[in-house]
């Protein structure tokens, strides 16, 4: 290739009153879309499966819309919320399918949707609730996405920790939420 292209320039670099001796080729660089296109195709060959790398990705663009406080992280995250619990249910199904019946009790129950789901289930398959609590609101005890400033069930500043309480017959000091005190055991 690189013999033929220095015969055609040969007589190009002449009129300007140089001798071309020797012409290297040392790379070919395409078009950017078509080096995209080449890209993509080596790496859809890489992939085995699809599915997995899908739910990867969709994952991946809920972290990223978790960062972005902004309006259109906001909409972006709704819509990944909303595509995640048909993408884990999906995937709990098609697991099922090929494994035993789930036995009573490697199971919980849902704290959102009240249905059983297995135990080691980070997400709900039926209503997409998060298994594995980071931090609770501490108004009403909604898991609270990474980084929230606030509750999306109540609107309550997360920053803001729940108060101790005092027990009113021996003055000891209680964990939030309890009924009875730590001490002498007194209704709260």
């Amino acid at each position: 290739m690189s013999v033929e292209l220095q015969k055609r320039l040969a007589a190009d670099f002449a009129h300007f009153g140089l001798h071309l001796s020797h012409l290297y080729i040392t790379s070919i660089t395409p078009p950017e879309e078509v080096q995209k296109a080449i890209d993509d195709k080596s790496r859809l060959s890489v992939i085995n499966d699809m599915d997995k790398f899908v739910r990867m990705k969709a994952a991946m663009a809920m972290e990223k819309a978790a960062e972005n406080q902004g309006e259109a992280g906001a909409g972006m995250g709704m819509g990944m919320g909303m595509m995640m619990p048909a993408m884990f249910g999906a995937n709990f199904q098609t697991q099922s399918s090929t494994e035993p019946e789930v036995s009573e009790r490697s199971t919980t129950v849902c704290p959102d949707c009240q249905n059983r789901i297995p135990a080691d289930a980070r997400f709900c398959p039926l209503c997409g609730h998060q298994q594995l609590v980071l931090s609770q609101c501490s108004n009403c005890g909604k898991n609270l996405t990474p980084n929230a400033k606030f509750c999306s069930n109540c609107g309550h500043p997360t920053s803001e920790k729940p108060q101790l309480l005092i027990c009113p017959a021996c003055h000891e000091e209680n964990m939030p939420g309890a009924m009875f005190c730590n001490q002498c055991g007194q209704n709260l």
